[in-house]
């Protein structure tokens, strides 16, 4: 049975199948349903499209990636039965799902060969950019902090307690401190959270942190997971990056995006061209 022509290419329904499925892993979705269809339907057009076009010119493919890929669904299962089981529940091999992929992997390089590598972006442009959206990129107050947790329920958890509270008043080292009682994985690098931003932590502790001077240590504070003694060891104000600092990845992203838009023009003239007829009974 097919699924739509394109020009003289026949889509099976295994193809549409393997396409589907593929969305489905990568969306981690479970449920099929109708805007997925179209959405399978559609890229397969533009992916046989592009093919075609990929086709004219030597692409060489990179099998590991291809095995790579094939190895990464696979592993989104429990167990090699659930897999197979899947597989057969959409009519796939083996074979077909690599042939999908491998058609996958040739056309997204034909993409960055011919689209997004192709867009160059003089210096000036990209400067202007960032003076007019330069708000965009504020960088939120972080604070560094170190955390001593002490599980709630432990029998000894209050003589734990105890015993965190009197050397941290005693002026002993609040790492050394966290590597000996903490039962958070931090303990063993002394506690170190690193650089956090607001909405990252849990809120009795962001209130409390973002209050801090540095250096400044409290504690313990209820939380589910327990008792916290945190201790401020630096913080970053809330700032825009300069323009130095983000130009590199500033460049790489504006170029991306000119890149995708001339790749959609591209595709809205390969199918004012082309023949296309879709089963839409079949969605």
């Amino acid at each position: 049975m097919h699924i739509a022509i394109v020009n003289s290419y026949k889509i099976s329904d295994k193809e549409y199948k393997a396409e589907l499925y593929q969305l489905m892993q990568e969306r981690k979705s479970k449920n099929v349903t109708l805007k997925l269809k179209k959405l399978a339907i559609n890229d397969l057009i533009d992916a046989i499209l592009l093919k075609e076009e990929s086709q004219k010119i030597d692409l060489p493919i990179n099998e590991q990636e291809v095995q790579y890929q094939f190895i990464e669904i696979q592993n989104q299962y429990s167990s090699p039965d659930e897999f197979s089981d899947q597989m057969k529940k959409y009519s796939l091999t083996t074979d077909k799902l690599i042939e999908h992929i491998r058609n996958n992997i040739r056309v997204k390089q034909f993409i960055k060969s011919h689209f997004i590598n192709k867009v160059k972006i003089e210096h000036n442009k990209i400067s202007e950019y960032y003076e007019a959206h330069k708000h965009d990129f504020i960088i939120p107050e972080e604070i560094k902090i170190c955390h001593i947790l002490v599980k709630d329920g432990d029998m000894n958890s209050f003589q734990k307690i105890e015993e965190i509270s009197k050397r941290l008043y005693n002026k002993d080292d609040f790492c050394e401190t966290a590597k000996e009682y903490s039962d958070c994985p931090s303990g063993k690098d002394g506690g170190n959270l690193g650089y956090i931003q607001r909405g990252k932590i849990l809120k009795e502790l962001e209130d409390v942190a973002f209050s801090l001077p540095i250096g400044q240590i409290t504690g313990p504070i209820k939380t589910r997971f327990g008792y916290h003694f945190i201790k401020v060891m630096d913080k970053k104000k809330s700032r825009i990056p300069e323009f130095k600092e983000i130009k590199d990845a500033l460049k790489k992203q504006l170029e991306r995006i000119i890149g995708e838009l001339e790749l959609l023009k591209h595709i809205r003239k390969l199918r004012a061209k082309a023949d296309i007829i879709i089963n839409h009974e079949y969605l």
